[in-house]
């Protein structure tokens, strides 16, 4: 594996913990989450992608922004609702 593939690699992980961090800490962002990874993916990115322009404009942490961006890509999704509902 070259090493931008590594990096790349590393930080979708770091933005994965972080979000399953952020999920168990926070109930709203829980809720929330829940909800939209409910949704079918189309409609998912629809709604999250909403939220996170909202978030932006209201000035969000970037690595909060970048947690959540993560559930745009279908496996990660599904992994984290899988661990939700565990």
């Amino acid at each position: 594996m070259n090493p931008a593939a590594v990096l790349n690699a590393k930080s979708k992980s770091d933005s994965f913990l972080h979000l399953l961090q952020i999920i168990r800490d926070d109930p709203v962002v829980n809720k929330r989450v829940t909800e939209i990874l409910q949704l079918n993916p189309f409609r998912r990115r629809l709604i999250l992608n909403r939220w996170l322009e909202q978030l932006r404009f209201q000035d969000a942490p970037k690595k909060l922004l970048q947690a959540l961006s993560s559930l745009f890509d279908d496996d990660i999704a599904e992994k984290t609702l899988a661990l939700i509902n565990k």
